[in-house]
């Protein structure tokens, strides 16, 4: 298990993706990148993005550290999700008002905690201050992604090809 200084740190790394540039379609269900930072080789990453076809605009936005397969960062839109009920010195203070909270299609950010299991943690989108709180079209979805990029420090640069439909 990492702390939580350590996936903070691993969070903002600046990470290049495999392969160099590629292409996201929004057409795929699914879109998954493997993430590096040559100064840290130990440590490699997942960046997945994960559409529901049959719930428009509903969006997983999703950052693993690879090798321990331990989730760091992930952005639900329209998903469901419960808080745990009990906190611990580690979990931070600007999560704990949400102790035991539940999201009904509410956008939400889960943030790693040590000692919890993987992303069992979130918070409002509006609470942690990201730029795009709902996605409504193709364009919010591309905001979103390019977001979160951001947050996770991707340096490579990479293209969203949005639907024709």
């Amino acid at each position: 298990m990492l702390s939580n200084e350590l996936a903070k740190r691993l969070i903002k790394l600046p990470k290049a993706i495999e392969g160099g540039t590629q292409t996201i379609s929004m057409l795929d269900e699914k879109s998954r990148f493997i993430l590096s930072n040559h100064d840290e080789p130990e440590f490699e990453f997942l960046f997945e993005i994960t559409s529901h076809r049959k719930i428009t605009f509903k969006i997983s936005l999703h950052h693993q550290e690879h090798n321990l397969r331990e989730g760091l960062i992930r952005i639900d839109y329209k998903g469901g999700h419960k808080n745990p009920e009990n906190i611990t010195d580690d979990v931070p203070e600007f999560v704990r008002p949400y102790t035991g909270y539940f999201f009904v299609n509410e956008p939400h950010i889960h943030i790693y905690v040590f000692g919890f299991k993987d992303l069992a943690w979130a918070v409002p989108l509006a609470a942690y201050n990201f730029p795009v709180l709902t996605i409504e079209n193709s364009d919010d979805l591309s905001k979103a992604i390019n977001a979160f990029a951001r947050e996770i420090n991707i340096i490579t640069p990479f293209y969203i090809q949005n639907s024709l439909l």
